[in-house]
């Protein structure tokens, strides 16, 4: 026989580890959980307070119409402002912020570099060039360069591609 030693586990010893983990991870997890809430509190998340930039909205509606502006970016970060809308009854969060200005000499190839390595479609919403992806279970997601603006729309359900081209094209 060799000098190695075989240990041998007991079911026993295998169910008192598992338990020991599952006892650490669950005060961890809820730590990491209530950290990232905490987090995410500190973020100016505050309606009433207005983009100090030019912003768009669909033809037709005004922002008290979409229930108003949120600032969803840190208060130490550039500015992003959302507000929520619906396109054929699927709801969609449309957030805006300034070109980043590494941006502004050509937006559109800009936000085609963004895309790439993703598994986006580029569609046209007028004379705008977006691209879209999709998820396997269903939500969106749509960028795009609009009136000097980064542009993300996201939705919680596919939306037919001709009802995004008409809801970008709409904003102005």
């Amino acid at each position: 026989m060799s000098g190695k030693k075989h240990f041998v586990i007991s079911k026993k010893a295998i169910l008192i580890a598992s338990v020991a983990v599952v006892a650490i991870a669950i005060p961890v997890t809820a730590g990491i959980v209530i950290s990232r809430q905490n987090d995410a509190t500190n973020i100016a998340i505050e309606k009433g307070e207005q983009p100090q930039f030019a912003t768009v909205l669909p033809n037709g509606k005004s922002i008290d119409d979409l229930g108003g502006w949120i600032r969803i970016s840190p208060t130490t970060s550039d500015p992003v402002f959302a507000y929520n809308d619906k396109i054929d009854g699927v709801a969609v969060n449309v957030s805006e912020q300034p070109l980043p200005k590494s941006f502004e000499a050509n937006p559109d190839a800009q936000v085609a570099e963004i895309t790439k390595g993703g598994a986006y479609n580029e569609i046209n919403g007028g004379n705008t060039k977006a691209y879209i992806g999709t998820s396997s279970q269903g939500p969106q997601s749509v960028v795009f360069s609009k009136k000097n603006l980064l542009i993300l729309i996201k939705s919680q359900q596919k939306i037919d591609t001709k009802s995004w081209s008409k809801y970008i094209e709409s904003l102005n």
